[in-house]
């Protein structure tokens, strides 16, 4: 009888599997039983040598001096864009108001003396919404009146209708605007219910933080409004200063093509801290800093006006920038 073998194909791959198991069990054992052993970590002879201070805590080194550090800003700010504003600027011919005018800062006073011509100050009740066109309306019309909010409404759109960005900006019980300059390169204030700019004692226009740390260092900040210094409204010119020991910038500054409510304003300003962050109590959510570059970025005061004072700006009187008929 012939015998003939037949090799079956599973059974050397079963032995191979059934090996590599028993290997591998063997090598875990292995594992599990043999003790950790460790190269010795060496050392040092004293805490200052392996990176520590004395007091056991990691040294962190000043990577760069503190002078050359340009802080990245950390606020985005909106604006109504000219052709939003268009209508406002044909219907008022501020072309006209400006026409002639030396330089932006020019352009802008003379907008700002156009604006406080429109109407004197009133109750604004009912309170017309953020938009240029219909504050002037109902005031003209005796709907409503105006102080000094409907004041910087229609100055910062009549600015930005004209192409120069402008920020609203609380103080204490007051509100002003700012002007971005380019042939400066800077943030100037402007305060329309007064009709007036605050500068320092060379006649250079100051933004609101600058006349905010003026103040604290005991320097000096000039008015050019001859009705204020002459104290025709309640109250006093110095105590008016005061109002500048306090101020947030609005971050939105669109409220023609992008609307809202008087309730979400809140969340659009930016609280400015000069002693540092919690040192005022702001409400939930609020936002704020103590950095100026977040505000001013390349505008920062220099560090002679960045003192722990809280003295109110000195006031003196200047009619020099004021110029008759405007």
């Amino acid at each position: 009888m012939d015998l003939t073998f037949v090799r079956h194909p599973g059974r050397r791959s079963t032995l191979l599997l059934l090996i590599a198991v028993v290997g591998a069990g063997v090598a875990a054992l292995a594992y599990l039983t043999t003790p950790l052993v460790s190269a010795p970590v060496p050392v040092p002879d004293s805490p200052v040598s392996r990176g520590l201070a004395p007091d056991g805590r990691i040294r962190v080194p000043m990577f760069v001096d503190p002078a050359l550090v340009k802080p990245t800003p950390r606020f985005r700010f909106s604006f109504d864009p000219p052709a939003a504003l268009e209508a406002l600027r044909v219907e008022e011919n501020l072309d006209a108001v400006v026409a002639g005018a030396a330089d932006d800062l020019d352009a802008a006073l003379r907008l700002m003396h156009w604006v406080r011509r429109q109407w004197e100050p009133g109750i604004p009740s009912p309170y017309p919404p953020i938009d240029a066109r219909i504050i002037l309306r109902d005031i003209r019309s005796g709907f409503t009146g105006g102080f000094c909010a409907q004041y910087n409404y229609v100055l910062a759109q009549g600015l930005q209708s004209l192409g120069l960005p402008a920020r609203y900006v609380t103080l204490i019980e007051h509100e002003v605007i700012e002007v971005y300059l380019p042939s400066r390169d800077r943030w100037v204030c402007l305060d329309p219910l007064y009709d007036t700019t605050y500068t320092d004692g060379a006649g250079n226009p100051l933004s609101v933080h600058e006349i905010q740390s003026r103040g604290r260092s005991g320097l000096p900040v000039r008015i050019t409004d001859p009705r204020l210094t002459e104290n025709a409204y309640p109250g006093d010119p110095q105590a008016h200063m005061a109002a500048f020991a306090s101020f947030s910038v609005w971050v939105k500054n669109d409220h023609v093509s992008s609307p809202i409510n008087f309730t979400d304003l809140e969340r659009y300003k930016v609280h400015f801290l000069p002693d540092g962050p919690g040192s005022t109590h702001l409400p939930p959510g609020a936002l704020e800093t103590s950095e100026p570059a977040d505000l001013y970025p390349g505008q920062a005061p220099s560090p002679t006006e960045l003192t722990c004072r809280k003295d109110t700006p000195k006031l003196e009187a200047s009619h020099e920038l004021r110029k008759s008929g405007q």
